[in-house]
């Protein structure tokens, strides 16, 4: 990663905290506030239940990308990494962490290991979709750009599975200036995420994949459903949650800070959520997913240098 690079990282951050905090001025602080005051302690345990549960799963369907790769890992040290690298998840390029540590712990490069989570990332998206596109069949004007939305992340998935179809698109590239140069980097991208794509085990284990995006929707339905009761239901989440989860991938924001956020609150108030209410559901929910998983990932991230990646590999100990 570019110096370039990382300092385009922090100013997107930094436009992005930037955003949220107008968000909360707009909508009016106090009322948030007041929002999540009513709220109380009840709902909290549950929440941190069912949040804790996406990233054991996550790390779950992580374990078997790693050992098709030949990583040499206990589930347990699998999820404990996973884990870990959550500790920088809001910080600029801090989802790299654990893609560092995994590395670490393993001996593979991180070419190999990046390949695994691009591939865990590409699937979590289509099961994600998968699970919006009920919500949005409901709501016709979201219906047809889910499928569309549906549909791409599917040809990409193709386009990395078959290397046929690839060389019809390396040719393409070859052919566009400003992509040329990325050419080396996507090739031996797409052969090493083609080779997991293709692996049985890989489909079989997507299980968890879905399972994950169930347990993702859940924890954000029980947000909006404690702050707002019976103001809509677990579809309708779906459909904001995966919308306001791609907006903020796409932003180009670590973490999506503040896109995420502005989408929630939208999506929400179109739905008959009141702003503040809205903006409080973005926030915890934040808080819960992302906030939790770096607290649990700090947490955890000491133990996993001293004892789990040192003694998978002593001779780094």
């Amino acid at each position: 990663m570019t110096r370039h690079a990382g300092l385009r990282s922090l100013l997107f951050f930094a436009l992005g905290l930037a955003g949220l905090v107008a968000l909360v001025v707009a909508v009016d602080a106090r009322a948030i506030g007041r929002a999540l005051y009513r709220l109380g302690f009840e709902p909290l345990p549950l929440l941190v239940v069912v949040s804790l549960s996406f990233y054991l799963l996550q790390g779950v369907r992580w374990h078997q990308l790693l050992r098709a790769c030949g990583a040499r890992l206990r589930l347990r040290d699998t999820v404990v990494i996973n884990l870990a690298g959550q500790s920088t998840g809001l910080l600029p390029l801090g989802e790299l962490t654990r893609v560092v540590l995994a590395a670490q712990g393993t001996g593979l490069t991180l070419g190999a290991v990046l390949a695994t989570v691009t591939v865990q990332e590409l699937l979590y998206t289509v099961a994600l979709v998968a699970v919006a596109v009920p919500g949005a069949l409901q709501h016709r004007a979201f219906g047809i750009p889910m499928l569309a939305t549906l549909v791409v992340v599917a040809a990409i998935l193709l386009l990395l599975s078959v290397p046929r179809l690839w060389r019809v698109m390396h040719g393409v590239l070859s052919r566009i200036p400003p992509m040329r140069r990325f050419l080396p980097q996507l090739d031996n991208l797409q052969r090493t995420t083609g080779v997991l794509m293709r692996r049985r085990d890989t489909a079989v284990w997507s299980v968890f994949t879905f399972a994950g995006a169930l347990v993702a929707v859940t924890l954000f339905w029980l947000v909006v459903e404690a702050l707002s009761p019976g103001t809509i239901g677990w579809q309708s989440a779906a459909l904001v949650y995966t919308i306001s989860h791609l907006a903020g991938a796409v932003s180009a924001i670590p973490g999506g800070i503040g896109a995420y956020e502005a989408s929630v609150t939208g999506l929400l108030i179109g739905l008959g959520v009141d702003p503040s209410t809205a903006t409080a559901a973005a926030l915890l929910h934040r808080a819960a997913d992302k906030g939790l998983s770096t607290v649990a990932g700090i947490a955890v991230l000491p133990a996993t240098r001293t004892r789990v990646i040192a003694g998978l590999h002593p001779a780094q100990g």
